[in-house]
């Protein structure tokens, strides 16, 4: 899958982004170049991770046993697609048509996407934003005016380091029952499958290297 690592941060106020409370009371760093970032979302019976406990649960979902499968509901017939669907932008609030296979991303996945998103950044220490930029046709900026749309997903570090990945729905269901302490992932039609062959996908999303021998 296509991904950007260490990128620079897009327009201004162009993303998605959910900032709240560490567990010692302070508010997570602010996001670079994003001016979202005032409304703090106030979180009880999560925990916050650090990079090191997330590393930590990177080991033992490798060494662990994995979970049996658990199959979800039916597959039904495919949904017949709308000839074209309207993205509406959350940050500038234009509207932009799609007539491709974005279609039903745009129509029935990115609700759970964003919901997924504001889960995983309140799950962790540091930022995590889901970035919908490259849907809007008035946020994009020119030099992305040729890259295919995408979901970004943004991981700002510590240090002052940013890792971005292009991810999918999954993606984000994967990441958001890892980081819940699970050793499986809630599909689409609620089963369960399990993580561990995943554990390389986790580390590049979140930017956390496989400690060397």
């Amino acid at each position: 899958m296509w991904y950007i690592a260490a990128a620079g941060v897009i327009a201004a106020g162009a993303l998605a982004g959910f900032a709240r409370s560490r567990g010692n009371g302070l508010p997570k760093a602010p996001i670079p170049g994003n001016d979202m970032d005032s409304e703090t979302i106030l979180v009880g019976t999560v925990q916050a991770l650090s990079m090191e406990e997330i590393d930590f649960m990177l080991a033992r979902l490798e060494s662990e046993e994995p979970p049996e499968p658990v199959s979800g509901a039916m597959c039904y017939a495919p949904m017949a697609y709308p000839e074209y669907a309207e993205y509406i932008c959350p940050v500038c609030g234009e509207k932009t048509l799609f007539s491709s296979s974005h279609i039903p991303l745009i129509e029935w996945g990115l609700p759970g996407a964003r919901r997924l998103g504001e889960s995983i950044n309140n799950n962790t220490e540091f930022n995590i934003v889901l970035d919908e930029t490259l849907f809007c046709e008035f946020c994009r900026t020119g030099n992305d005016q040729d890259i295919e749309p995408a979901l970004l997903l943004r991981v700002y570090h510590e240090d002052g380091s940013e890792t971005v990945n292009s991810v999918s729905v999954t993606d984000l269901r994967m990441l958001d029952s890892f980081l819940q302490g699970r050793l499986f992932y809630i599909t689409g039609n609620d089963g369960q499958m399990p993580l561990q062959e995943y554990t390389g996908r986790m580390r590049q999303l979140l930017g956390i290297q496989e400690d060397e021998e």
